[in-house]
């Protein structure tokens, strides 16, 4: 649901604040409580504005999960290509290490995920989530992938069946990370840098000492 051509003609520094402040709201009150008014009123517009721009609530939502996934995207994107020839498990822990820091940096980004994972009300959700495990798959399985090519992996492995626990694995530890109900005793919920990557580190010896060619 794209916006409006009024939107796309708007500068771009004004296009990016209205959608940064509707992530705020968002990922705030979730997406029934979000409030079009609250939102207008911090923006300084006319709540006549918002339907100019996006059709619907559900389209500035849809807006927002874009303009918030893409963030996401380039960051991991430049991990993946700085790690480009190291050790697969040395690009998973780096990749983890790079989600625990952007959820530092930018906890509005995760919390909003979170919102679309767990709350049923979420329009559109369905394509939500599987536009995320896409690009989440299509990440992992590029890492494993090169894995497999350096003779890092088992040779029997079933590179879907792995990319799906790695995936599984490492978005539960992010999840963790932030919701203490959904650690099942890593104490890992406001753990320090040096302690969290620790447990990163651990997590990822796991997964190697399963996945990993035997030496």
């Amino acid at each position: 649901m794209p916006p409006s051509s009024t939107f796309n003609n708007l500068p771009s520094d004004k296009q990016e604040r209205i959608l940064d402040e509707a992530l705020s709201e968002f990922a705030a009150k979730g997406y029934a409580r979000a409030s079009l008014n609250r939102l207008v009123s911090r923006l300084g517009i006319a709540k006549g504005s918002i339907f100019k721009y996006f059709r619907d609530k559900p389209g500035l939502f849809s807006q927002v999960f874009d303009f918030s996934v893409e963030r996401v995207k380039r960051h991991l994107r430049r991990v993946r290509e700085d790690t480009k020839g190291q050790d697969v498990f040395t690009r998973l822990e780096i990749s983890l290490l790079a989600g625990l820091e952007m959820i530092a940096a930018n906890p509005r980004l995760f919390q909003f995920y979170l919102r679309v994972m767990f709350e049923g009300d979420v329009p559109f959700r369905g394509r939500l989530l599987a536009s995320i495990r896409l690009f989440s798959h299509d990440y992992i399985m590029d890492l494993l992938t090169d894995g497999v090519a350096d003779g890092q992996l088992r040779a029997d492995l079933d590179l879907e069946m792995a990319a799906l626990v790695v995936d599984a694995t490492l978005e539960r530890f992010l999840i963790a990370s932030v919701m203490e109900h959904m650690d099942t005793g890593l104490c890992l919920k406001d753990a320090d840098a040096a302690h969290a990557a620790q447990l990163a580190a651990g997590l990822v010896d796991t997964l190697r000492r399963g996945l990993g060619a035997e030496s």
